[in-house]
């Protein structure tokens, strides 16, 4: 039994490694939630190798057993942030999202303090259990973001709850091994059924955690229409930058280009990887910034209404969502 046990545990490390190469060298997807999905796989991985060292060989380096505590204080802030880099379409890694991972680098950095930790059963005891406590806490807090947000892509959303609860599932495992001595290397069993999981989704969907809807699939639309529509597209936008009209809508575009509105979103979608409207806003705020370096005496507000807005404010709030910084910022910036 007990080396089904192991068996069944090293598999799972092994297709762990198959999909983080996977999940870090793909191209479908989103690249962040790939490489945070990724890492979050091999704080896992980390973690539940240091339970199967203790279950098979229980005297270990007090750095090996500081490795895989550390991996545990990292998969729930992994998780928060992958849970934050799918529901939110402007999501960027930033140096403040890195203090959730300073436990854990602290932690390997004081490695060589666990021995006195585990010297005393008191103080052990507490510690393990803070740790299980951060996990809990972030675990808890990325499933309420899953299920009290916005985002209504139901598919993805039953897929990142399946993943919290199996990782809500192996933090009980490893509070009842702490209280009643339940199997330590239970946590290992229930990691290989998480990357089974996800391995299945690969091999059905052939992407990790893909936010993107597949809004075209089989519409008939021809390689030479597209091309054509394409073609016609960037024409308007480079030749008569028709964005600056500021009643451009997608109907009136498709009847210039002499197409559906479905047939241009798609080539939109398509080459673009965005909609419609963010195209047209990108166009004009391109547009803005080189008015704004080459025009300085220009009025900001002509600027915008001669780019396509209706309003200057609206213009501003644009201009400093796509840029971080205001016009006039921008425009004194060197």
């Amino acid at each position: 039994m007990k080396t089904i046990l192991l068996i069944a545990s090293l598999i799972g490390i092994v297709n762990s490694i198959a999909l983080i190469i996977y999940a870090l060298t793909t191209k479908k997807g989103n690249q962040l939630t790939n490489e945070l999905f990724a890492f979050l796989i091999f704080m896992l991985s980390i973690r539940i190798s240091k339970s199967i060292l203790v279950t098979f060989s229980p005297d270990l380096h007090d750095f090996i057993l500081t490795l895989g505590l550390s991996g545990f204080l990292a998969i729930g802030p992994v998780f928060y942030m992958l849970i934050h880099s799918v529901m939110d379409s402007k999501f960027q890694l930033k140096p403040k999202h890195f203090i959730h991972l300073l436990p854990s680098l602290m932690l390997i950095l004081l490695w060589f303090l666990l021995d006195h930790l585990r010297s005393d059963w008191n103080y052990w005891h507490l510690f393990y259990r803070l740790i299980l406590l951060q996990y809990i806490i972030y675990i808890s807090l990325s499933l309420f973001r899953i299920n009290l947000g916005t985002f209504n892509r139901q598919d993805v959303l039953k897929q990142l709850n399946t993943i919290g609860y199996f990782l809500m599932l192996i933090w009980f495992v490893y509070l009842l091994n702490d209280v009643s001595g339940f199997p330590y290397i239970s946590g290992a069993i229930l990691y290989s059924v998480i990357i089974y999981f996800s391995l299945v989704l690969i091999m059905n969907k052939g992407y990790v955690i893909d936010k993107s809807k597949p809004k075209y699939k089989n519409t008939g639309l021809k390689d030479k229409e597209r091309q054509r529509i394409l073609k016609a597209l960037k024409h308007l936008f480079t030749q008569e930058q028709i964005y600056r009209s500021n009643t451009l809508s997608l109907l009136a575009l498709s009847k210039r280009i002499d197409t559906s509105t479905h047939a241009l979103s798609q080539v939109i979608n398509e080459n673009y990887k965005k909609t419609f409207f963010e195209v047209i806003a990108e166009q004009r705020i391109t547009d803005a910034k080189t008015l704004l370096k080459e025009k300085p005496n220009e009025k900001i507000s002509d600027i915008a209404f001669m780019v396509g807005y209706n309003s200057l404010s609206a213009f501003n709030t644009a201009f400093k969502n796509a840029t971080g910084l205001t016009p006039s910022k921008f425009r004194n910036d060197k």
